[in-house]
């Protein structure tokens, strides 16, 4: 009988230290585990951007692809829908469809499109100094929140805010912030594929128009 009550505790206590929850410093060794096995990503997003004016959202498809490539696709708002932009790691060509024209940015590390990317965010994470997380919880879900700063010294784009789904490690928002600490541009994920299979080719603008 003492046997049977030593397991019957000791499974308990099993259960229990299973069930507990992680620390934060935890959760964020899983996320940088997760983050360093990205390869490709994949994912349907909801964008809003806060300028001087009223602020204007968008809906997209982005992509990513190691170490620098990506290939955004705007859904919304219809009078946009395919214009696509493209990085295949050199320079950067933007398609408009249904206007016909296409254009050749040189100098895409300094745009606003790559603050978009998750793919941008990874890359300061993983040479960013300065590291800060916290959890918050929003609609009776629960987030690891991750704070780096962007390169730079930009009065508009100052920090980055990851919002990360504490079950699923996938992401739920990123937020760019000003040097005022005020909200530049928000980007909702409504899915996210980690990993999917991404040829080079995908990230060239030769199937899409002839520059």
């Amino acid at each position: 009988m003492k046997m049977q009550r030593m397991v019957f505790i000791l499974l308990i206590s099993m259960i229990f230290t299973g069930c507990s929850s992680k620390t934060d410093q935890e959760l964020l060794y899983d996320c940088q585990r997760k983050i360093h096995k990205i390869e490709s990503y994949a994912c349907e997003v909801e964008i809003t951007v806060i300028g001087n004016r009223r602020p204007e959202t968008y809906r997209m498809r982005q992509w990513f692809k190691k170490p620098n490539m990506y290939r955004l696709e705007l859904l919304e708002p219809e009078n946009l829908k395919g214009k696509t932009t493209i990085f295949d790691g050199k320079r950067a060509y933007i398609i408009h469809p249904q206007i016909g024209q296409v254009w050749r940015i040189e100098d895409f590390q300094k745009s606003e499109e790559q603050k978009m990317f998750l793919g941008y965010f990874i890359q300061n994470y993983l040479r960013s100094p300065n590291v800060e997380i916290h959890r918050r919880k929003e609609k009776n879900e629960e987030y690891l929140v991750i704070d780096i700063d962007i390169p730079g010294n930009h009065v508009y784009f100052s920090k980055e805010r990851l919002w990360v789904h504490t079950k699923t490690l996938t992401p739920y928002l990123l937020q760019v912030f000003d040097a005022k600490d005020q909200v530049r541009i928000s980007v909702k994920y409504l899915d996210f594929q980690y990993n999917p299979s991404l040829e080079d080719d995908f990230f060239t603008a030769k199937n899409l128009a002839n520059p």
